[in-house]
């Protein structure tokens, strides 16, 4: 064969594939198909862990009947989701959307157990770009491609073929018929066992994908639609508050200084102090004055939510977290009457909490002395002394700190190597690939540097007895899920959580020299709170109570302890 004829062999086979391709891409397809399609695909390919959690409820030996019913009505739910949103004009931008969603939140899902609720939105919203290079993995861009690029790009180049308005809208009337009808056939055979599956099981309808996600968005998008209706300025609390103590020491009276440490996902049952196996917490297990609630429970199971919780004058119960923005918080009253009121921070943010009072951001290096691979916590105690007079200047003072603490999922970047007690530890961000137990191995070595820089906070405040009442509070924002039922992290919805994400450590250092009740005959004393319940809802009244502080806003709300006048 010539040169000549090869190139035109090559020149003609090329065409021939051009020419196939041409005509894959040129074919017009019917929208109604095409939605049907991707239902299918996002039913099969995004919903590994809704599965899962089925099946293991289900066993399909002797449930195959209702398994099938469960995939139809998933699939049914999808189906009649996407007509209601993918109208032609914008069909592909929607499709292609879900897919990307999809993708992005299954994998979340798979590897993490991670529910794309509205609070896991928000928390996902305003998560740092250290926090977000965290959860990233070469898994995670795989999954991405191979599920959300490919198939986007194939609808991308689809061609829907067009359609009369009148057409089209007997075909969609059509197909909403069918998908109700396919929705009506699966459950009603099967009645009795979704009365128990969506009475007892309301975890596993969360998994649903990307259902789920798609459904938080709408609803985190009414929420901001209403946020034109909030009031433009601040609604005030506390304007009844009145000081009983002086600003300054004058006399026998020294002015008050308390640090409260705003923990970062701890669980109560991790600390050595509250009869955790190992001995995470030697350090603090060394201190006098020191007291561990045993029995303490968070207002959420994420920051975005449990942060402002913590300092509003909302208990849990009547807590909105959208409107948190819009109200003051006990910092507000404390800046108010005159306490020298300073948050430092090496999170993601205070979460609106420290607007309108000092703010110091410890996640740099340029403010943070201890930085090696993140900047570390103990570093907010860096210049400790320019923020506490130990003159006639001083006054009472509140200084909050806000831990790193035990963020995950790269527990293993939470504290320096010198802390690494417990071996091996997983080094990845993809727990479901590490086994349990070096999980909890880097969850533990993180409490272990809590344990240090809480034994460091009060050392420090030891050196300012004379001068000041001194306390430290510490209290963890939530807790943390480990593998247990194959549930990572936190951020599920309250009501379904588990312990591990509700159930958080508070320790208090009280001396005896600060005019705090720790009598252990008196029944308010903090040796006999240890064991009582006691939340998030605790905090606002007991720092009002510490800084003398009155309202009528928690006139008789519990605090953790009473301060002697």
């Amino acid at each position: 064969m010539s040169l000549s004829q090869a190139i035109s062999t090559t020149a003609t086979k090329a065409q021939i594939k051009k020419g196939a391709i041409s005509k894959i891409y040129s074919r017009e397809v019917n929208l109604n198909y095409l939605l049907v399609t991707v239902a299918l695909y996002l039913t099969a390919t995004a919903n590994v862990s809704f599965f899962k959690q089925v099946l293991s409820i289900y066993p399909i030996s002797s449930n195959i009947g209702f398994i099938i019913s469960i995939t139809g009505l998933l699939f049914g739910l999808m189906w009649l989701l996407f007509q209601l949103l993918a109208y032609r004009p914008i069909a592909k931008p929607v499709l292609i959307a879900m897919v990307f969603i999809a993708a992005v939140c299954g994998y979340f899902t798979d590897a993490y157990g991670t529910i794309f609720d509205r609070e896991m939105l928000i928390n996902s919203l305003q998560t740092d770009q250290a926090e977000a290079m965290d959860l990233v993995a070469f898994d995670f861009v795989f999954r991405v491609v191979l599920l959300g690029v490919v198939p986007a790009f194939i609808i991308s180049k689809i061609r829907i073929k067009p359609s009369t308005w009148r057409r089209a809208l007997w075909q969609r009337a059509a197909t909403l018929v069918l998908s109700f009808a396919l929705i009506a056939t699966c459950l009603l055979p099967f009645g009795d066992q979704y009365a128990s599956f969506f009475r007892q099981h309301k975890i596993v309808r969360s998994y649903a994908n990307p259902i789920t996600p798609i459904y938080a968005v709408i609803t985190l998008g009414t929420d901001y639609l209403d946020e034109w209706r909030r009031p433009d300025t601040l609604i005030l609390h506390a304007t009844d508050a009145k000081r009983l103590a002086p600003v300054t020491g004058t006399g026998n009276a020294k002015p008050k200084l308390m640090v409260f440490v705003v923990g970062e996902t701890a669980r109560a049952d991790h600390f050595g102090l509250n009869g955790y196996t190992r001995d995470t917490t030697p350090l603090l297990a060394k201190q006098a004055n020191l007291y561990s609630f045993k029995n303490a429970s968070s207002c959420g199971t994420s920051t975005a939510y449990s942060v402002p919780c913590m300092f509003s004058y909302a208990n849990r119960d009547d807590f909105e977290v959208d409107h948190a923005d819009y109200h003051e918080n006990v910092l507000d009253t404390l800046h108010k009457q005159g306490v020298n009121v300073v948050w430092r921070d090496n999170n993601s943010s205070s979460k609106g909490v420290a607007d309108r009072v000092t703010f110091e951001d410890y996640k740099t290096p340029d403010v943070n002395p201890n930085c090696d691979d993140e900047c570390r916590d103990i570093g907010m105690l860096d210049g400790f002394d320019a923020l506490v007079k130990s003159d006639a200047l001083a006054k009472d003072t509140l200084i909050v700190l806000h831990q790193m603490g035990n963020h995950g999922p790269a527990y293993y970047k939470r504290y320096p190597k010198a802390f690494a007690a417990f071996k091996p530890v997983c080094m990845t961000n993809e727990l479901s690939k590490c086994d349990d137990q070096s999980v909890i191995n880097g969850y533990d070595n993180a409490i272990g540097y809590t344990d240090y820089f809480l034994n460091s906070v009060i050392n420090t405040l030891k050196r300012y007895e004379q001068d000041y009442d001194v306390v430290m509070v510490y209290m963890s924002d939530h807790g943390e899920s480990l593998g247990e039922n194959n549930i990572y992290l936190h951020g599920m919805p309250y009501a379904i959580a588990p312990d591990a994400q509700k159930q958080v450590p508070v320790i208090v250092w009280s001396p005896t020299s600060n005019h705090i009740d720790a009598n252990s005959v008196n029944k308010s004393s903090l040796a006999s709170m240890v064991n009582q319940p006691v939340s998030h809802d605790f905090i606002t009244p007991t720092l009002l109570n510490f800084f003398g502080v009155t309202t009528t806003e928690v006139a008789g709300a519990p605090t953790f302890f009473k301060t002697l006048r």
